[in-house]
């Protein structure tokens, strides 16, 4: 096809005139003539209200006199009207294009910043080596076990095994001190010491005589 047709030859991109105005300064322009047609349009506007006024209370040809004139003023300020709506359509469009340059403009520094920092931190990673950083976890994994085990060795007690059956014998005898001393005191047995049993027990024997304090302290040392 390329053969019988020619292949369409590749546009060439168009020289930029460094010359041309720029579009901020178009759209200022613009908006200063739209300024100048404005009061234009505001002097036409006091100038019929004028008219409408002297219209009221004339008559004959000063009145029709007076058609005219407001007739005249409408078309020439329907004309200004026109050529505002041209100039702001126009510095419309030239605000678009305005913005879309600026988010063009915007979107190449943002791929030029990212692309750098792309750059930079390809550089920076290439000075990582993978292998030293687990190297280096795992001795400092090591170092924490050996840190643990410090720990333990230092927290270990020595000289001070003592035999538990000897220990539970020594608790029930401070048991008899204490209970032997309230019972002494009277003070009754410590709080402790469940008493339900013994209560139940003299609650259903009311004729019965009452222990002695050796008897009740066995009975307590058998619960």
């Amino acid at each position: 096809m390329n053969k019988l047709f020619g292949a369409s030859k590749k546009k060439e991109p168009e020289a930029i005139n460094p010359n041309a105005p720029s579009l901020t300064e178009t759209s200022e322009k613009l908006g200063e003539r739209g300024d100048v047609v404005q009061k234009k349009v505001d002097a036409l506007n006091q100038e019929l209200m004028q008219v409408k006024k002297e219209m009221v209370n004339a008559k004959g040809m000063r009145k029709k006199t007076l058609q005219q004139k407001a007739l005249h003023i409408l078309k020439r300020r329907k004309m200004y009207d026109n050529q505002l709506g041209h100039l702001q359509n126009q510095q419309f469009n030239v605000d678009q294009v305005a913005f879309a340059n600026e988010s063009i403009q915007d979107t190449l520094n943002t791929v030029s910043a990212m692309k750098e920092a792309a750059k930079v931190q390809k550089a920076q990673m290439d000075k990582f080596d993978m292998d030293q950083v687990e190297d280096m976890m795992d001795d400092m994994a090591d170092l924490m076990a050996d840190q643990e085990d410090i720990q333990e060795m230092m927290g270990r007690n020595f000289g001070v095994d003592y035999d538990e059956a000897d220990l539970m014998d020594e608790l029930n005898e401070l048991d008899e001190e204490i209970i032997g001393e309230q019972l002494n005191e009277g003070l009754g047995l410590p709080s402790y010491i469940p008493q339900n049993q013994n209560v139940n027990k003299d609650a259903a024997k009311p004729d019965a005589a009452q222990p002695s304090e050796s008897e009740a302290l066995e009975n307590m040392m058998q619960i």
